[in-house]
């Protein structure tokens, strides 16, 4: 890296800000690169700092994955909560467009439900990232139970998840078999929604 191509330092108490432009910079990168290839030099790199700065907020380079995958996260949850309607038509709108963000996001799709392994630990789930899945997930479980009214929360969210599966299944093989010939997303999802509701 040459000096021009350097990040400026930051003024005191900006430290914020370098946190904010690795976790952006991370989340650009993983829009065209595999999460797998990903390295503390190649993002420190991109982001204009030495290898050193990213440890001053993050402790490794796992840790800076749950930042980015919380991002994620939170704008899965804030597209879905955008979405209008009620009833059935409002069920059928959130897996359209949960698919829409799967499709327009392959990179930032595949990282949120990537495992990040350690070879030295036992994998764990972060409490933060699977408060954060539900709440990007609560607009799903929120329409469903508007549809099943007189069932119990405990069927409404395995319901929802029924749901979620089915979609997540389709995302997931759209990426790894882009050359399989699926049904057609607004026939597959109308199917969906009435095998699964009822």
């Amino acid at each position: 890296m040459t000096v021009a191509n350097r990040r400026a330092r930051s003024p005191r108490g900006s430290g914020d800000d370098l946190r904010d432009a690795l976790v952006t910079t991370t989340a650009e990168l993983l829009e065209t690169q595999d999460v797998d290839s990903l390295s503390v030099r190649t993002v420190t790199a991109a982001t204009g700092v030495s290898p050193t700065a990213l440890y001053l907020h993050f402790s490794d380079l796992p840790e800076l994955l749950r930042a980015v995958k919380a991002r994620f996260f939170g704008e899965l949850r804030d597209r879905l909560t955008a979405v209008p309607g009620d009833g059935r038509d409002r069920v059928r709108a959130l897996a359209l467009a949960y698919l829409a963000y799967a499709r327009q996001h392959v990179g930032r799709y595949a990282v949120m439900f990537h495992a990040h392994r350690r070879t030295d630990a036992p994998s764990r789930p972060d409490a933060e990232l699977v408060e954060l899945g539900w709440t990007a997930f609560e607009p799903l479980i929120d329409a469903v139970g508007a549809v099943l009214r007189d069932a119990s929360p405990d069927e409404i969210r395995e319901t929802s998840i029924e749901l979620w599966l089915a979609l997540h299944g389709r995302a997931q093989l759209s990426v790894a078999m882009p050359w399989f010939e699926l049904p057609n997303e607004e026939r597959y999802v109308d199917r969906l929604v009435r095998q699964v509701l009822g």
